[in-house]
């Protein structure tokens, strides 16, 4: 499905609808409250995913005046994905995305400056920051240059997203078969406690017929010996 945003004149879309659609894909990983349920792969995997889904976005739009509260708007959105990025990668203990996550916040550091005249601070953690008064009137042309289909930064942010996306996945497939396979240990312990219960308790039947027999046929041998000695021959023998 394109990611492209068709817009009529003069139609504006909150912050909160970009947002919808960047996280399309796992709509539990957009809000704080639903975050806390998934794991951190699964987490990082989503805000990748959405992360590259706002790239797309961004790259889609004509930047002039028509556009701007779209644009702002969208970029919003961004800001709110790309510190979800940072979050969650930052709480992996995966060696792989911690170093992807470095790399993806020096990238961003370079272009402080840039993103500093649009009234977006890049924080000391990594973060992004919107100041709403610079923000909301710097030129249109000067967020072209940063986040349009053509600047270098969104390429290389969207690389980066991609290589969290995929280790993120892969961890996430492990977790997975892990869990499956605990899931299937735990009932086959059960299936053999079940068959050790069985085992039991024939045991236990077989032992008490046995000690059956063995009565009926002590006595039966007893009752033979008298009659057969002669003993007890005019006797009427009660059992």
């Amino acid at each position: 499905m394109s990611n492209t945003a068709y817009v009529g004149a003069g139609t504006t879309l909150g912050t909160s609808y970009y947002m919808r659609r960047f996280y399309a894909s796992n709509a539990d990983a957009r809000t704080t409250t639903s975050r806390s349920n998934l794991s951190n792969s699964t987490l990082t995997g989503a805000d990748a995913h959405a992360l590259r889904r706002a790239v797309r976005s961004l790259g889609s739009f004509t930047y002039d005046d028509d556009n701007a509260a779209n644009i702002r708007n969208n970029v919003s959105a961004f800001i709110s994905t790309y510190n979800n990025m940072l979050n969650s990668s930052g709480n992996s203990d995966d060696r792989t995305i911690k170093n992807t996550q470095k790399s993806l916040k020096n990238i961003t550091a370079e272009y402080a400056d840039q993103l500093d005249k649009i009234g977006i601070t890049v924080k000391d953690n990594g973060t992004l920051e919107s100041r709403s008064s610079l923000f909301g009137s710097a030129d249109i042309s000067k967020f072209e240059s940063l986040f349009s289909s053509d600047s270098e930064y969104m390429q290389r942010v969207n690389s980066y997203a991609r290589r969290l996306e995929n280790r993120s996945n892969i961890l996430t497939q492990i977790e997975y078969n892990d869990a499956l396979a605990k899931r299937n240990a735990r009932n086959q312990a059960s299936s053999s406690v079940s068959t050790d219960n069985t085992s039991s308790a024939d045991t236990d039947t077989t032992a008490t017929n046995a000690l059956n027999i063995a009565s009926v046929t002590s006595v039966t041998a007893d009752l033979n010996t008298l009659l057969n000695t002669g003993i007890g021959k005019n006797v009427n023998v009660i059992l």
